[in-house]
């Protein structure tokens, strides 16, 4: 019997004119800060979920124009996740909280000085996008508990 492949998550790293990268705040569980992203649906594209994420959480239409890396995340207590984070632009609206029952806050943060506690994905893309690396695939294994986790062992 084959494993099931592992949950897909999308997001985008979206900058401002001074350089800073747009953040999101859960409003559940450990209340993280991430990118604007979230769960690849059925039928979707990880493009398409990324595009559809950011409309929903921040109210903004955006293009992507590229891939910052693809992650799989493990450990943590977690299933394993495939995370898509892609390079974007906002070409219609201004980023606002747009989901409230998802989102508690968003801001925009220099690149590099960023709110704790930060998402896997975002953090991996922070330190690839930091190195100068683009289109980068590697596996990131959680340091952190996430809430609602089962501790194996």
């Amino acid at each position: 019997m084959n494993p099931s492949p592992p949950r897909q998550c999308a997001a985008v790293v979206l900058t401002n004119e001074r350089g800073e990268v747009l953040l999101v705040r859960q409003a559940y569980g450990g209340q993280f800060w991430g990118l604007p992203g979230g769960v690849v649906d059925p039928g979707e594209t990880p493009l398409g979920a990324a595009v559809r994420e950011a409309r929903e959480e921040v109210g903004a239409e955006v293009a992507l124009e590229g891939v910052v890396g693809v992650y799989l995340l493990q450990g943590g207590g977690w299933p394993d996740i495939q995370a898509y984070v892609f390079a974007g632009r906002v070409v219609a609206g201004e980023p606002t909280l747009a989901a409230p029952e998802e989102l508690s806050a968003l801001a925009w943060c220099p690149l590099g000085r960023w709110p704790s506690p930060l998402v896997p994905d975002a953090l991996a893309a922070w330190e690839d996008l930091r190195a100068g690396r683009r289109g980068a695939v590697r596996t990131v294994q959680r340091h952190l508990t996430l809430p609602g986790a089962v501790t194996l062992g």
